[in-house]
């Protein structure tokens, strides 16, 4: 397991699926050395490395309608959809608290990558990083600002957007930190492609001040769906294990439908335990069994 990296990728509410997963290693008490997601893809495990099953559910199941949460009228006030203080700050000192020293005192290293908006470059932020809780937040708050849907945030006088548009599925980060093997969940199923971006006029005009940002935007489908042919690469060679959605989740990123986002969940939760033993025979021969 030493030479094991747990990496996942984003999706927004589609990671919700990667939190069923994740409680399914909970109940076994499977934990990983080292963990490294983007965008949603590091939101959700957070909790995974705290130790804390079922709360990414609670959060959705509990707040995903209230008003407060994420909405419209957030986007139009402030350039936020979500309301980043409530979702992220309240919810994790006061609403549902996340458990800070376990995080710390896991044992895990935990890496979230987030986008520079002037060197075009994607920044990964770890541990030594977290030792104040605020900084995970702007982290985590750094990594999941959706272009369009959220401002650039600052982070150490740079400026951040959503980890996913240069380093959707962070393999290559975790294999030149010496992970030689990893388990990957992904949130789109083994047919999905992403498509080229639509309206490249927009992105160079809202990103203006980043010309970074609308280069990357522009080859971001490229990026993915080259990580997505090296990754089946790499399954082939027995370096890694896959664990995806067998068909499409019908969940968007900002979806509100608190029923659609529990069926994923127990989707991921069904998929993670019943996958657990073909894992487990990975994790313990170094190759996939059929």
């Amino acid at each position: 397991m030493q030479d094991v990296a747990l990496v996942l990728e984003g999706g927004g509410l589609r990671a919700i699926y990667t939190a069923g997963v994740l409680d399914a290693f909970l109940q076994q008490q499977l934990h990983f050395p080292y963990v490294i997601g983007v965008s949603a893809g590091a939101i959700y495990p957070a909790s995974y490395v705290s130790r804390q099953f079922g709360r990414n559910l609670k959060i959705q199941q509990q707040y995903l309608r209230d008003k407060r949460y994420m909405g419209l009228r957030h986007w139009l006030a402030t350039g936020n959809y979500v309301n980043t203080d409530f979702t992220y700050k309240r919810m994790a000192y006061e609403l549902l608290p996340f458990d800070f020293k376990t995080f710390l005192t896991s044992g895990t290293e935990f890496k979230v990558g987030a986008f520079n908006c002037q060197t075009g470059r994607t920044d990964f932020f770890g541990m030594a990083d977290f030792q104040e809780h605020d900084k995970l937040l702007d982290v985590l708050i750094a990594s999941s600002s959706l272009p369009f849907m959220a401002n650039p945030y600052p982070i150490n006088h740079q400026t951040y957007l959503d980890g996913g548009i240069a380093a959707p599925i962070p393999v290559t980060q975790a294999q030149q930190e010496g992970y030689s093997r990893q388990v990957v969940i992904l949130t789109q199923d083994a047919s999905y492609r992403k498509s080229p971006m639509k309206f490249n006029w927009l992105a160079r005009k809202r990103y203006q001040p980043y010309p970074a940002v609308a280069a990357a935007l522009k080859v971001r489908h490229q990026r993915y769906n080259h990580s997505l042919e090296e990754l089946a690469k790499s399954v082939t060679s027995g370096q890694s294990f896959v664990i995806r959605p067998a068909a499409p989740l019908n969940l968007s990123r900002l979806d509100r439908n608190i029923d659609k986002v529990t069926a994923v969940y127990q989707q991921g939760l069904a998929d993670g335990q019943a996958i657990l033993p073909k894992l487990q025979a990975w994790l313990n021969t170094g190759a996939e069994v059929s």
